[in-house]
């Protein structure tokens, strides 16, 4: 229609000259702050995919939950209301259970080996959160393994025993955690630096960016690579919004979409580096991994069977633990 026509391409005085403007707009979410890899993933989504659609779409980026927590605003995008969000993966998983297959605890031997996993999974993993979420993944970023931070040192399963570990309330992680013979505490995210500073728990797990970006090294003196699982983070687009597109506009966004989750994994690992070498300035002792990981890693590999009608039931979770396991070969 005429009105709706001359809209999309009105004029508007901006810095005194005239410029058209965007023909669609699209707000993206995200839960962290600026200096966050993804973040600085958003802004090169932000920069690609108006470089790639000439202008014609307009990337607007909320960071901090600004328009809500990440379970929220992925229920906005099934519906359409918010465009796009990167949210973790366990966030995701109460709307898309598939996507738990990046959760599998021991899933991946190394960074590298993970994106190729990851890479291999996006377009079977798209068939089914589509249907399941009603969002489109344009790539997986991953801010590296989750790490141990605790007050005390663990090098052992031994030495973990009787401490109070908080753990993201995800099923997964819990049963990971009790597979290695302690009760662990799921916990709201904002309540665990509190927790830690009075003592009320021992330790929480997380990547190495958070320990920094958390403070946690004002009330942890101890950090061990667990390697149990990776922080994945889909940069996800409502699958309403992605279909009323035309069709160039939707190969640019899925171009800019793999790009900037390129650019955002090459981010977390420069980060990653900063992080370990400010924690140690601080005094923070980093163990590396524990010196019977064997032992930690075939209690956590024994739970995939129950974990599998979790993520979308026996048939996928065979199909994407084949595809897991290609990686590594």
């Amino acid at each position: 229609m005429l009105k709706s026509t001359i809209a999309a391409v009105a004029m508007v005085l901006a810095g005194g000259q005239f410029a058209w403007s965007a023909d669609f707009t699209m707000r993206l979410s995200h839960g962290d702050n600026e200096s966050n890899p993804t973040h600085l993933t958003a802004v090169k989504f932000k920069e690609l995919v108006e470089q790639y659609t000439d202008g014609k779409v307009e990337v607007q980026i909320y960071p901090n939950n600004s328009l809500g927590g990440e379970s929220e605003v992925a229920q906005s995008l099934r519906m359409g209301s918010i465009d796009a969000e990167i949210l973790y993966t366990g966030n995701l998983m109460p709307l898309a259970p598939s996507a738990g297959v990046l959760m599998l605890p021991y899933a991946y031997n190394s960074t590298s080996q993970a994106h190729k996993a990851m890479d291999a999974l996006l377009e079977p993993l798209n068939e089914r959160i589509t249907q399941e979420a009603g969002v489109r993944a344009l790539g997986l970023m991953e801010k590296g393994f989750r790490v141990l931070t605790t007050n005390k040192p663990v090098e052992t399963l031994d030495d973990l025993k009787g401490l109070k570990i908080r753990v993201s309330p995800n099923d997964i992680a819990i049963q990971t955690f009790k597979s290695w013979g302690i009760e662990p505490i799921p916990m709201d995210w904002a309540e665990v630096f509190p927790a830690l500073q009075q003592r009320v728990i021992d330790g929480q797990e997380n990547p190495y960016t958070t320990a920094i970006s958390s403070r946690f090294y004002e009330v942890q003196s101890d950090i061990t690579e667990i390697h149990y699982m990776m922080w994945t983070g889909p940069l996800v687009i409502s699958e309403r919004i992605f279909q009323s597109y035309p069709d160039d506009i939707k190969q640019a966004v899925v171009r800019a979409g793999k790009e900037a989750v390129d650019y955002g994994r090459q981010v977390s690992a420069e980060k990653t580096d900063e992080a370990i070498a400010e924690l140690t300035k601080r005094g923070v002792t980093l163990h590396g991994a524990p010196k019977d990981e064997e032992k930690w890693q075939s209690a956590a590999q024994a739970l995939w069977p129950q974990f599998y009608d979790q993520i979308g039931g026996a048939e996928w979770a065979d199909k994407a633990v084949a595809i897991i396991k290609s990686s590594a070969q």
